[in-house]
């Protein structure tokens, strides 16, 4: 059976019966909510916060993606009154008499609504959302199950309780102490009023309560000598409570102390006679009398050796459907069932971008080698829902009540934990399956110790890799793979004359088995759509994301996690990079988008490549240079237009033609051939990234034109030209593109609607000197009339000739 956890716990829409003793008429069953019997229990979901985000067995504390200060006095006295009666009404006169204790001012009620608006200002702010409502005549505070630590305390009583019935002293220990550690302190400590009192004393009661009984089952297991400091302690503080000094005698008489067991009765005795003229209970007298007698039960000879440790099945559901990786399936299990297992070798980490299905292969492999771990299988996802990654430390609180520890049991610090992490996991054979794992670092203190104990890892990380480990790289599905899948995907079965629609949405999917799936749901949930409808849609990079995201699959989201949580320079960059057309770019280009000649773009632009948002590709002659996944530019392309501003991206793109022209004109310079002419403002990018520069003719070639292409875009004339011309000046390929002449022919439009004469004159020299498949330098004698003087059209600054001299290049 599994460690309870507070947050198991379905809070019933019941309040205890003395909520509403304190002040009649004060608090009333909300109408709308639902009223459950009071032992109703069901779990809920794990992702909800590892502490209630409402604390008031303590400090009142508020706490969601930050913690609130409620500090002022009258905020503090409404919050507590809600939170003390969660999912109740409680009146507006319930209120007023709660702050002013019968005396309020004529502005009562107008200063409770002051209250009320800020503390939903504070809630707001801390990510809680809208929780104070409006209901009649009062206002209702809404928490969800295992949000407020009063309800989980209760929660708790009433199931260590129900242990106790039925004779499981184990379990009835665990609940009693799990919820008393959720006392901090004197329950909302610091907040005044007769009201907010009488809640405090009714709260307080509960907690010895609770206390009695966690005693009662510690010693039915014979642990009289462990509760003898806390039980001492208890009747100092509570000297006249019969039932904790039978349990303090007991336990001193089964510690062979009896008499002191004996002294104990009598200090009671005495204190109830000098105050109350009373004797002890009839029960009390009886177990003094068999103290004397010497025939008080000695309980368990030794205490009991613990409930048997559960077996923990936490993985999520099997992957529905047919896997995308499934060869990897087999070797997995080579690697993690291999005996003997070299050192390390214990540990796969599975790694490939967003959406390439590492974390469905992680846990249909833990589904398929379940049954050779018998003792179970611990999973964990190690971030949060936006991709923050998770403390180790709480990471392990998790892993440990998996493993069926309390939260009593498990120390505060992360070092300790991980120890006790690695000795619950000695001997026994159990898998861990990880996700998500930032680096090594994070991942280090969740390493079992047991090399019987195997640990499964994904990561979008391309660095991480434990000594050791075997890394298993995930890559897109090509298309034939990806057709295959999609063949065998419910709802998506190509018709016979859709194979090029099935191939074409792979290529849109950009290979991406998550996007598949999102695609698979769209299209079955539209019954009379064919395939080459969904592939027509999804054609429009603007919608195509949304397109993608149906029924639980958010394509988006898995994009965004990782890069949600890198630095504003890699954010900027990567939107940035979405403006440029597809296919590869090279790495000058970084310097260009974020207007940085220094050799910081570098490293920014690595950790776009070390965290899977970039690719590096080889190129000619052993260059590097990098793409966007198709997916991943869709995205770009959003931030770019939805974060920047339209001068932000027109700057962006003209540093990335003046660098394209910076870098041509330095190519002329080192082959003697003159510079394309042009008045464009030049961008030259600095070392190390100038040794992405073009390498070959061809790609001097389709990178100019590719950027001229995208000035034209861009609405850039001057560039767009000067771009072709500088193409036409580029060493010369074996074969020229075929679509050389129109390239001309829009930068000559280009020229036109600008106005400019000098442009207008080169290319129209250029276009028909140019057949589409000569091989000698293109426009040779335009660019050979710079080097010789020859007088040539050009825009002239105001006040000069419009006709200028160009000298020879020296």
């Amino acid at each position: 059976m599994r460690t309870l956890d507070p947050r198991d716990v379905q809070r019933t829409g019941t309040v205890h019966p003395s909520a509403t003793a304190a002040q009649p008429g004060t608090t009333h069953p909300h109408p709308e909510a639902p009223q459950r019997p009071a032992a109703t229990l069901r779990a809920v979901p794990d992702d909800l916060p590892a502490a209630p985000a409402f604390r008031v067995l303590g400090l009142l504390q508020v706490v969601g993606a930050e913690q609130v200060l409620v500090t002022a006095r009258r905020q503090q006295v409404v919050l507590a009154l809600l939170l003390l009666n969660a999912n109740r009404l409680v009146t507006l006169d319930g209120l007023v008499a709660g702050l002013w204790d019968g005396d309020p001012p004529a502005t009562a009620r107008a200063q409770v609504q002051t209250a009320i608006s800020a503390l939903r200002r504070l809630l707001a702010r801390a990510g809680l959302g809208e929780r104070i409502h409006t209901r009649g005549v009062g206002y209702v505070i809404e928490v969800a199950p295992g949000e407020l630590d009063l309800t989980v305390f209760d929660e708790l009583l009433a199931r260590g309780r129900a242990a106790l019935d039925t004779a499981d002293p184990h379990r009835a220990r665990r609940a009693f102490r799990e919820a008393l550690a959720l006392w901090r302190g004197e329950p909302v400590a610091g907040v005044d009023g007769r009201l907010v009192a009488a809640h405090r004393a009714r709260i307080a009661e509960r907690r010895v309560g609770a206390v009695e009984e966690c005693v009662e089952a510690e010693l039915r297991l014979g642990l009289h000598r462990e509760t003898l400091g806390e039980l001492t302690q208890l009747v100092a503080e509570h000297p006249l409570r019969e039932r904790l000094v039978g349990q303090l005698m007991t336990a001193l008489y089964r510690a062979d102390r009896r008499v002191e067991a004996l002294a104990a009765y009598r200090a009671l005795r005495a204190a109830l006679v000098t105050e109350l003229g009373l004797e002890p209970s009839a029960a009390l007298r009886r177990l003094h009398q068999d103290v004397l007698a010497d025939r008080v039960d000695h309980g368990p000879s030794q205490p009991a050796a613990g409930a048997a440790r559960p077996v923990p099945r936490m993985l999520p559901a099997r992957p529905a459907g047919p896997l995308a990786h499934a060869d990897r399936l087999a070797a997995l299990r080579r690697q993690l069932l291999a005996d003997p297992a070299p050192a390390g070798a214990r540990v796969a980490v599975l790694t490939g971008r967003a959406g390439v299905g590492t974390s469905t292969l992680a846990v249909a492999a833990g589904h398929a080698l379940a049954d050779d771990f018998p003792d179970g299988q611990l999973y964990a996802r190690l971030t949060d829902r936006a991709g923050r990654p998770r403390d180790s430390a709480e990471v392990l609180e998790g892993l440990l009540r998996g493993l069926g520890l309390a939260v009593a049991e498990i120390p505060p610090d992360l070092g300790a934990r991980a120890a006790l992490y690695r000795s619950a996991l000695a001997g026994r054979r159990v898998l861990v399956v990880l996700e998500d794992a930032a680096d090594e670092a994070h991942l280090a203190p969740l390493l079992p110790g047991d090399p019987r104990c195997p640990l499964i890892v994904t990561t979008r990380c391309r660095t991480l890799a434990p000594a050791g480990a075997a890394r298993h790289e995930l890559a897109p599905l090509d298309a034939d793979r990806g057709a295959e899948l999609l063949a065998t995907l419910p709802g998506l079965t190509p018709g016979p004359d859709e194979d090029a629609a099935a191939r074409q949405l792979v290529e849109l999917c950009g290979g991406l088995p998550l996007a598949l799936a999102g695609a698979a749901a769209r299209l079955a949930a539209r019954p009379h759509w064919r395939l080459t409808d969904l592939v027509a849609g999804l054609r429009a990079e603007d919608t195509r994301l949304d397109r993608l995201g149906h029924h639980g699959v958010d394509v988006r989201a898995s994009l965004r996690r990782t890069l949600d949580q890198l630095p504003a320079p890699a954010r900027r960059l990567f939107a940035r990079l979405g403006l440029l057309p597809p296919g590869p770019f090279p790495g000058w280009v970084a310097q260009a988008l974020l207007g940085d000649a220094s050799g910081a773009p570098a490293e920014v632009l690595e950790t776009l490549v070390e965290t899977r948002l970039v690719e590096a590709t080889s190129r000619a002659r052993g260059a590097v240079g990098y793409r966007l996944h198709p997916l991943d530019r869709v995205l770009a392309r959003e931030l770019a237009h939805g974060r920047e501003t339209t001068e932000e991206r027109a700057a962006a793109l003209r540093r990335v033609f003046g660098g394209w022209l910076a870098l041509a004109d330095q190519a002329a310079d080192r082959r003697g051939r003159p510079r394309a002419p042009g008045r464009a403002r030049r961008w030259p990018p600095a070392a190390p990234l100038t040794t992405g520069a073009p390498t070959t003719a061809e790609e001097w070639r389709d990178g100019l034109l590719a950027a001229a292409e995208l000035a034209e875009a861009a609405q850039e004339p001057g560039y767009c030209w000067e771009l072709v011309l500088a193409a036409a000046g580029a060493p010369a390929p074996a074969r020229h593109p075929a679509d050389w002449p129109a390239a001309v022919e829009r930068a000559l439009r280009g020229a036109r609607t600008a106005g400019d004469p000098a442009g207008e004159a080169a290319l129209s020299r250029l276009l028909p000197s140019r057949p589409a498949t000569s091989g000698a330098e293109p426009c040779a004698h335009v660019l050979a009339g710079r080097a010789s003087g020859r007088l040539e059209p050009r825009r002239p600054p105001l006040g000069q000739s419009a006709l200028v001299r160009k000298e020879p290049t020296p």
